[in-house]
């Protein structure tokens, strides 16, 4: 992977246009902070700064820019005035490689006068005025390319050239993992650029995302589909997931007459996945559903199984259902974007996959370190088929989670949840959760001191915590307990770990777990 590119610069110098083509080229992915805003806001920029003003907008573009900041493998064109606050200079500097893009006063007349979408400009005045006034304050770039004369490909290549920037290989090949469930059998699609394989379907489509997300990847996912594709955008965060927004998009539906034979493509990560899931599961009685994962953790794990629910205050997918989709679409490209912590999540899981299931995955995590970390996609595609290929197993045994199978799939998640609900669901991540869970639950039933530490030791360097916080007592642990879904009868049934690749469920007392 290479470092973020970011294209500052006077508006009308061309940011959008070469930013992605610089993004095709290298095979990075592009984002606009204009286009992030205008979803995170549901209306366009023109219309933010009539009814809300400019102080107001340039709040937004500060919140944009803490939102990418993290992300990888990116292109990110930003608006003109972003420069405006000398705090946003110092973020784009930390978030990657920052490129000026120039042109002559008379070039930019020319260019911006033709357009109506610019808020600030009413008059060719306006344009010299506003020019002068930002003078000196795009100089922090690392290079200053002229675009007056210069093509948009000829921009691309010498920017190329002046940062020796390398293409990036991803030679993977397209695997598929068929999931047999009673309910449904489907494919789980693993590739890399492959967020366009719904090409040619005629169904009518909505797409349901959050605004990073569509910011990166909605508008190749619409262009692969039809022209009566439809989405929508909700706020991002496990806050969000509830009725409450379940509710949205049940109007959302209703309001454009949406059938049982239409489709609904979840295009996010496991919150995303959820919502979506448990809206396609419950509208009209069940609608055809799509995922595409675009964290690990999704792909290796949320969106996978048919399990989806939503949140209420006193926990987590206290209300949800099982509801398999018809196909999911793992892209691996997506992984590359994600921010460290994100990409963790998904580690997590994969532990635990391999703590349930496979000695062997276990050993590709211990020998593999390096280039997992670099998000290598020859090693992210064994990793994710064999995940898929485990839950598929477990799925196909006991899709509803009737017997004792599937209840593995809940190791660490037990004390996770509980970690998650005390915390708010804002200290931790949900795969910091879970890495806490798994050694608190091996610790709570004795597991061996020996296998503990390897566990341990795996874990913390991925970058993932051990220890429960200090804040937590047992009580408030218990008093969260008999809350979980689990629980029959003042008893729970646990995951307990014996060694790597094998653990059983024991079902134990609520009052003696702790």
């Amino acid at each position: 992977m290479q470092d973020n590119i970011v294209l500052i610069g006077f508006m009308g110098t061309g940011k959008d246009t070469i930013g992605r083509m610089l993004a095709r080229k290298l095979k990075m992915e592009f984002i606009s902070t204009d286009n992030l805003i205008e979803l995170s806001e549901g209306r366009c920029i023109k219309e933010i700064f009539e009814r809300d003003g400019e102080a107001y907008f340039r709040k937004l573009e500060e919140n944009a820019l803490k939102t990418i900041k993290g992300l990888k493998n990116i292109v990110i064109a930003t608006g003109g005035g972003i420069v405006i606050n000398p705090e946003n200079r110092i973020r784009l500097r930390k978030i990657g490689r920052v490129i000026q893009l120039d042109a002559e006063l008379p070039a930019l007349k020319r260019r911006i006068i033709t357009r109506d979408k610019r808020p600030l400009i009413r008059n060719q005045s306006d344009i010299e005025t506003l020019y002068r006034k930002r003078s000196g304050m795009y100089d922090f770039a690392e290079i200053r390319v002229n675009t007056t004369r210069n093509s948009p490909q000829m921009v691309v290549d010498e920017i190329i050239h002046t940062l020796m920037l390398q293409r990036n290989y991803i030679p993977v090949s397209r695997t598929k993992v068929l999931v047999r469930a009673k309910s449904r059998s489907y494919p789980v699609i693993i590739g890399v650029g492959i967020l366009d394989i719904l090409r040619n379907r005629n169904s009518r489509t909505v797409v349901v995302s959050n605004p990073l997300v569509s910011a990166l990847y909605l508008e190749k996912v619409l262009a692969s589909l039809n022209n009566h594709t439809k989405y929508v955008v909700i706020p991002d965060g496990e806050k969000y997931k509830t009725l409450k927004t379940a509710e949205l998009l049940y109007d959302f539906l209703q309001k454009n007459n949406f059938q049982r034979s239409d489709l609904l493509v979840s295009l996010g990560g496991g919150v995303i996945s959820d919502i979506a899931g448990f809206v396609a599961a419950t509208f009209k009685r069940g609608i055809r559903l799509i995922h595409i994962p675009t964290t690990l953790l999704g792909q290796v794990d949320a969106a996978i199984g048919g399990k989806n629910g939503v949140n209420t205050d006193n926990g987590k997918n206290l209300i949800g259902t099982f509801y398999q989709p018809e196909m999911v679409i793992c892209d691996l490209k997506t992984i590359t974007t994600l921010s460290d912590k994100e990409f963790k999540n998904g580690i997590a899981e994969i532990v635990k996959y391999a703590l349930i299931k496979s000695p062997e995955l276990f050993r590709i995590l211990k020998d593999n370190i390096k280039a997992i970390k670099k998000r290598d996609p020859g090693i992210l595609s064994v990793i994710v088929e064999k995940c898929v290929t485990i839950k598929s197993e477990i799925i196909n045994k006991d899709e509803t989670e009737r017997l004792n199978t599937r209840q593995i799939l809940n190791f660490g998640h037990t004390i996770g949840h509980v970690v998650e609900t005390l915390t708010g669901y804002k200290k931790y991540s949900h795969g910091e959760a879970v890495s806490m869970g798994m050694i608190e639950e091996i610790r709570l039933f004795r597991g061996n001191e020996q296998r503990l530490n390897e566990i341990k030791r795996l874990l913390e360097n991925y970058g993932l915590p051990v220890k429960m916080p200090e804040k937590i007592k047992s009580r408030d642990i218990k008093m969260v307990l008999i809350q979980d879904k689990k629980i029959w009868q003042n008893r729970i049934r646990m995951p307990v770990f014996k060694d790597i690749g094998r653990v059983h469920i024991k079902e134990v007392l609520c009052e003696d777990l702790l």
